[in-house]
């Protein structure tokens, strides 16, 4: 028996709107971080380096440093032997819907000047990879290559 016309796209309207409610709920169950759950996976001291290439060899590098990161600011620290070269304290964003992920410092230079850092990001477990540039083009791929570089840091063990 075949339905009528009008029938068939009631039918048909009504699946598509159990299939998009199906879907919602679905999603609901799903919860993405929220701003405040994501700075609170970042609060920490961070070790690591600056990697060549998509960070093949991820314990070592041209540049080692450290992060300490707190729910708003965020410190560089170079590591030179026994030096400590201190790059400043900065504000940093995320913009946690872009994929992949934004993160986004900036500091002020002794003039005044802000500089930014302009970045992509993931964070698994205590591994944060930050591909960052210090020009005004937003990384595209984890890599370090030319007005970008890609940072490997491990969290260090809370004493």
């Amino acid at each position: 028996m075949e339905l009528p016309p009008r029938l068939l796209s009631l039918r048909l309207a009504m699946w598509i709107v159990a299939w998009a409610l199906a879907g919602t709920a679905f999603a609901a169950g799903v919860k993405a971080p929220s701003e405040a759950q994501e700075r609170a996976r970042f609060v920490g001291v961070w070790k690591g380096f600056t990697v060549e290439g998509k960070g093949e060899n991820p314990d070592r590098g041209p540049v080692k440093l450290e992060l300490i990161i707190k729910e708003r600011t965020m410190r560089g620290i170079e590591i030179k032997g026994p030096d400590r070269i201190d790059h400043g304290e900065g504000e940093y964003t995320l913009q946690l819907d872009a994929n992949p992920r934004h993160l986004d410092a900036a500091k002020t230079l002794p003039r005044g000047r802000k500089q930014a850092y302009i970045g992509i990001y993931t964070l698994e477990g205590d591994t944060l990879k930050w591909c960052v540039s210090p020009q005004k083009v937003r990384p595209t791929s984890f890599e370090t290559k030319k007005g970008q570089f890609l940072l490997i840091l491990k969290r260090e063990a809370k004493k």
